[in-house]
């Protein structure tokens, strides 16, 4: 049913406010690249494609809960992330792992950071259920692998939950781009491609790779064309490519590609500094020093390298 006259001018006028916000905070591109997400969203609600939420203020107000929280960390703030579908307790103690990976496949940090946080997000829901089962499931595949050289169950490990199919595949694109060390054999059995995807930097570089390819294709730029990528637009694409290839292909939106976008724009701004976690929230460390509260003497365990 459409929204009376005045409520729907009401959600254009909020979403006007947020991509003005967007412009300030992250310039015009970024801008853009939001406007686009929400129209995408929008869209799949009016046809009946599969998205995110049911109605457009559900949306909205989940954008705008991002978007304060994005300016929150541009002003180097503690970040309010209370209502946020998002997991820092993981991302934060990788945080050098996710740039150093991101950058040798020249792309943004936020956008690998951002699936990161997707994939252990969604391990942590049903109360873990899903994480420990997959867990199980890894371990067992890993032993039959060693055992008997192939595992017939669990297929995805690691921070970013990369196939060890995969990364088996990434050899070639790695080398070109200068990322592989050249005095570490390259995996070539399933055995040893899921005792490298157990290393977090070799997991998310596996992860990083995998994507570039992916990104070169879309953007028609050649394999071996390794210029960084910097559009805003790739936050949203890289986290719903990962996560579920099929539905990116046919623009659907779901909640990890929407909620991906923004994570993606959150983290991008987070990987450039040092932060912290304190219940829901991410505080820079420069707010803690000779004036901190009594007895905090050092920063929460979960800090950003």
């Amino acid at each position: 049913m459409p929204l009376p006259r005045e409520e729907r001018e009401a959600w254009v006028a909020l979403h006007l406010r947020l991509k003005a916000s967007l412009h300030l905070l992250l310039g015009a591109e970024a801008a853009r690249a939001y406007d686009r997400l929400l129209r995408l969203e929008l869209r799949n609600q009016l046809s009946g494609k599969r998205s995110a939420f049911a109605r457009p203020e559900e949306a909205l107000g989940a954008a705008r809960r991002w978007v304060l929280a994005i300016g929150q960390a541009v002003r180097k703030g503690p970040v309010n992330l209370e209502g946020l579908p998002t997991a820092p307790h993981h991302v934060l103690p990788h945080a050098r792992e996710v740039r150093a990976a991101a950058y040798a496949l020249g792309l943004p940090p936020g956008v690998l950071a951002a699936i990161v946080d997707n994939e252990q997000y969604g391990g942590d829901k049903a109360l873990g259920l899903s994480r420990g089962v997959r867990e199980v499931a890894d371990a067992l595949a890993e032993e039959l692998a060693k055992t008997q050289g192939q595992a017939p169950l669990s297929r995805t490990l690691g921070l970013a939950q990369m196939s060890w199919e995969d990364a088996l595949k990434q050899g070639a694109r790695l080398r070109r781009f200068g990322a592989w060390d050249p005095l570490r054999p390259f995996p070539r059995t399933e055995a040893e491609a899921r005792e490298a995807l157990q290393d977090p930097y070799l997991n998310l570089l596996f992860a990083a790779s995998r994507l570039r390819g992916y990104f070169n294709a879309l953007l028609s730029l050649p394999p071996e064309d390794t210029r960084p990528l910097e559009d805003p637009w790739l936050y949203y694409l890289g986290p719903a490519w990962h996560n579920y290839p099929l539905r990116a292909q046919n623009l659907e939106t779901w909640e990890d590609s929407f909620h991906g976008f923004f994570k993606g724009l959150l983290y991008q701004v987070v990987l450039e500094g040092r932060w912290a976690l304190e219940g829901r929230r991410l505080v820079p460390l420069k707010t803690w020093g000779p004036g901190a509260p009594e007895g905090r003497s050092s920063p929460l365990p979960q800090v950003m390298p």
